[in-house]
Order: C-alpha cells, then structure tokens, then sequence
C-alpha cells in the first residue's frame, strides 16, 4: 500500500467510529424550519457569514468532494459559511423532522477537507449537523513539500485547537436562524485527530457541548508522532528488523495462541491485553536455522519488542509514549513508513525544524524530544487533566479506544483516565469520575472501526440518555458486521463494552456472540 492508499485507508478509520444511526433515547418535539433556505444565503450572523444555502431534495446525495454517495438522505438545506479567521463550515439542516439538537463532527488526519462521511448519517438521524475544513485547505503532502498552512500561525492554531470551537459558534447560530429556535443540547463526536478535537473542546471550550465522544483521541500529538518514528526506526533502519506481512500474522497467531481463551472465550480476541504476558523470543528462530518462514529472526524479535515497548529515552530508559499491546500485531503493516511518510516527516519537516531536508533518521530520541514539545505541543496537544469545567457545567464525556488500534498505543487514554482522576488505583478513578466521565476499552477493535472484534456502537445514543435522563452508560452494545465497513450488513456478533476498568464476561451460558450473555465484571 503506497501513501495515498494509506491515506484512504486513515481517511476510512476516522470514519468509522462517526458512523451514527437511530438513536435510543427519546427524540424532541420536531421542528419545521421557519425560514426559506435561500433566504440564509448572504446573512452575517454571529461569528458566521454565510456564503451560499442550497435546497437539496430527498434521495441520493454525492457529496461535494466526491468522496462519499449517500443512498437516501432526507431533504435537507446545505449551508456554507465562514467563521471567525476564515474557518470554512457547513451546516446541513433536515428540511422536516429536525430533533431539536446539534451535533458536530471531527476530522482525520491533518484535516483540510469536510467530513462528509459522518455529516450524511447524523443527518439522516435528525441532526442538524455540522463540519469544518479546520481552517485551511487541502492538507496532504509528500515528504519534501511545503506545506503552507503550517507556517501561517493562524491555521496552525486552528487546526489545533481553535477550529472546532469556531464552528461550533457560527452553527448554532445558523440552527437558530432557520429554526427560529435553538438547539436544545449539543453533542460532538470524533475519532483520531476528532477524538483529539474532541478533548480540546472538552479543555478548552468546555461550554459547547452537553456531551462529548472522544474515540482514539490522537491529543498527544507530538508523542504520537515520536511513536509512528520509533515504530518505522525500529523496523527500517536494518533490513532484517522489517516485519513482513507472514510475520505479522505470524506473531498474532502465537499471542492468540497465548492469551485469547484466558477470558473464558476463544474468539480471535483479547479481553484484556494487558493481562496478556508474551515474548516475541518464544517465536525465535533456532540458530542456525536457514528456513525462517516459521520463526522470528533475532532482529526481528527485537524489533517486536520495541513496538510493544514503545519509544524511550536511550540515555535514561524513560518511557516516551506507550507502546503497542499484544493483540494489535494484525495492523502493524502501517506502522513500518506508512504513518511516517504520512504524517510524520511533513510535520516535522514543516513544524518543527523547517527544514526540507530533514531526515527521519536523524532524530534523537534524548535531545529532540524536549525539542519537538516545546516548540509545538502547546499548539497541537489538549492534554490538560483539569476538566473541572466540563463537570462543573454538567458536560457528559465517553472516551472510548480500540484494544486492538494499529495506529494509537492503546494504553494512552488509561493513562489520561487517571491523570484526570488524581489517582493510579482504577476502581478509584472510577468512582470519582464516573459521574461525568467514562473510558470504554473495545477488545479486538482497530482505529476507531474495524479489527477482529465488535467494532460499531453508538457513543451519541448513550450520550443522550446521560445527558437528558441521567442515565449512565453501564455498557455500551458492540456489534461485529460480515463487512466492517457496512453497518447495514448483517450482525456476526455483539459484546458489551465494559466502562474501566471493568472486562466483559462471558455467563457460561447462552452463545458468546450475543452480548446479552455477558456481564461487566472487576478483571482477573
């Protein structure tokens, strides 16, 4: 897979955690717009000058960038605006059957564009629903290239922090003006780089949303970054480090072999991959061993263990950024260049050193570190613990993170979970921050979709519930679809995802792929 198809593929997880559909709890009272879509067109609202609003009928839909064909999207008025310092919104706006509430939309990767994959179904849910280039354009470039946008301080401080918020404002306001009426209750939800804008918006805007769905939030960013160069030097700078694609499958094979019937079920997944204690040498090659198709060289057992080790300082061995849990091994193919080419070198070579020239191979690990947050991380990370605001205004937050990520250390949201806490001791994390905030680990789950396990559920649906009933999320319902892409495809399996650092459990009885057979249990 070269960098374009690898920036499909990253372009297609971050949709996959967005994906939305008929939600549980209670709708409001339905409104009808009490103004003509046309008429939106030209208005300067608050924060919000609306460059164009077009009457788009019921049916089948492309999208404006091509990029995703809706089948069926009810009638709906599209409206194009630009916010405060030119961060371009759209905001489309259900004809007849509008719920009453707001929801916006994260981004991927560097963003740049619309999400429009994840705008269409919370559309057809009832949303007025919004979106955002972030504040500059097309995003994506190869190593060696100028990218503009990160030398303007002004859409590198949006695409930061400050985008989202700057939608968030100018589309209420555009809700308003058709509806006569505000939204009711706002919700936001993302995955990746939205899962970062999510926390963002949790730190730093804690008042535009009621309830917040941060999945695999990439808000350490510079970190994450050092984690895609760690994996990529400890496996390309020696040739014989690289791990193929039979050893992949390889290596995951044995750590199912090891750890997948430990939580009562064998199913392809891990529970509780930390739990799971296993070394890639017991899959070392003999010496001598001239036919390696069935084993690990030596260097590629190192390198193995250096994915799950993560990145570290080599002059003190101080942990970095988490490493990679058993049970991931299926996805590593992209952490050998991939992400590096991706996302990596023109971050790098544009943020932080401005040189074109930089090589990835240059980077020290003692001495760059410091280097790289202290001239970006304010900018591009939102990993502030204080949410003391969010709670205080009554703000509902779901993380949620898939153990089996091929991108994302799994273990990152843990550690936020108890820095926000105050504690290391997990049952009591949870009973302090229960009340406004839950951490929801998916076993078998990929980068915000996809992997051996359940990977689609509805954060927003529980949002609701917690937000306007008060009732907490205990769990939420995992679904596993024949086509991970599809969720209108048919139902392989359901499980329970359990709030940490509870683990589901299997009764015994009944079918293990029904997650009604399962209870939310202390782990083992």
């Amino acid at each position: 897979m070269g960098r374009e198809d690898a920036m499909r593929a990253m372009n297609w997880t971050a949709a996959g955690a967005l994906m939305v559909w008929a939600l549980a709890a209670p709708a409001a009272k339905a409104a009808a717009p009490t103004t003509d879509c046309a008429s939106l067109a030209g208005r300067t609202l608050p924060e919000a000058r609306v460059l164009s609003a077009e009457a788009i009928t019921a049916g089948r839909y492309k999208a404006p960038d091509g990029t995703v064909t809706f089948p069926d999207l009810p009638a709906f008025c599209r409206v194009v605006a630009l916010a405060e310092t030119d961060v371009k919104v759209e905001v489309w706006l259900p004809q007849a059957g509008w719920n009453g509430r707001f929801q916006g939309v994260g981004n991927g990767g560097f963003a740049g564009n619309f999400s429009y994959y994840a705008m269409g179904p919370a559309l057809r849910a009832g949303y007025a629903v919004a979106g955002t280039d972030t504040g500059h354009g097309p995003a994506e470039g190869k190593p060696g290239t100028r990218l503009d946008w990160m030398h303007d301080p002004t859409q590198l401080a949006n695409w930061g922090h400050n985008s989202i918020h700057r939608m968030t404002i100018a589309a209420k306001a555009i809700v308003a003006a058709h509806y006569g009426t505000p939204a009711a209750h706002a919700y936001f939800e993302g995955c990746s780089t939205g899962g970062a804008q999510a926390m963002t918006e949790a730190e730093y805007f804690p008042g535009d949303y009621d309830g917040i769905h941060a999945g695999a939030p990439g808000m350490n960013y510079t970190r994450l970054m050092m984690s895609f160069l760690w994996s990529s030097r400890a496996t390309l700078l020696d040739p014989a480090s690289t791990l193929p694609a039979e050893t992949l499958a390889l290596l995951h094979k044995a750590v199912l072999t090891a750890c997948d019937a430990a939580d009562g079920v064998k199913d392809g997944v891990i529970e509780n991959p930390p739990a799971c204690h296993f070394d890639p040498a017991t899959l070392q090659c003999p010496a001598g061993a001239t036919d390696t198709a069935a084993c690990l060289t030596a260097p590629q057992v190192t390198a193995a263990r250096a994915l799950y080790a993560g990145p570290r300082n080599p002059r003190t061995g101080e942990a970095i950024y988490p490493g990679l849990v058993p049970g991931s091994e299926w996805g590593w193919d992209l952490q050998q260049g991939k992400l590096l080419e991706a996302y990596v070198i023109p971050l790098f070579q544009n943020m932080v050193y401005d040189n074109l020239s930089w090589r990835w191979q240059d980077f020290d690990f003692d001495h760059d570190v410091t280097l790289t947050d202290e001239k970006v991380g304010a900018t591009i990370t939102a990993v502030s613990p204080d949410l003391s605001a969010f709670q205080a205004r009554g703000g509902k937050l779901i993380m949620s993170q898939g153990w089996a990520d091929q991108l994302n250390a799994q273990t990152y949201p843990i550690h936020y979970y108890h820095a926000v806490a105050g504690t290391p001791d997990p049952a009591q994390a949870r009973a302090r921050l229960g009340g406004y905030f839950r951490l929801f680990m998916a076993p078998g789950m990929g980068h915000c979709f996809g992997g051996p396990g359940p990977n689609r559920f509805d954060a927003v649906a529980a949002l609701r519930a917690w937000v306007e009933q008060g009732k907490a999320p205990e769990w939420l319902v995992a679904a596993k679809h024949a086509d991970d892409r599809d969720p209108t495809s048919a139902v392989l399996r359901t499980r329970p995802l359990c709030p940490y650092p509870s683990v589901a459990r299997w009764s015994g009885k009944g079918s293990s792929d029904e997650a009604a057979n399962f209870t939310c249990a202390a782990p083992q």
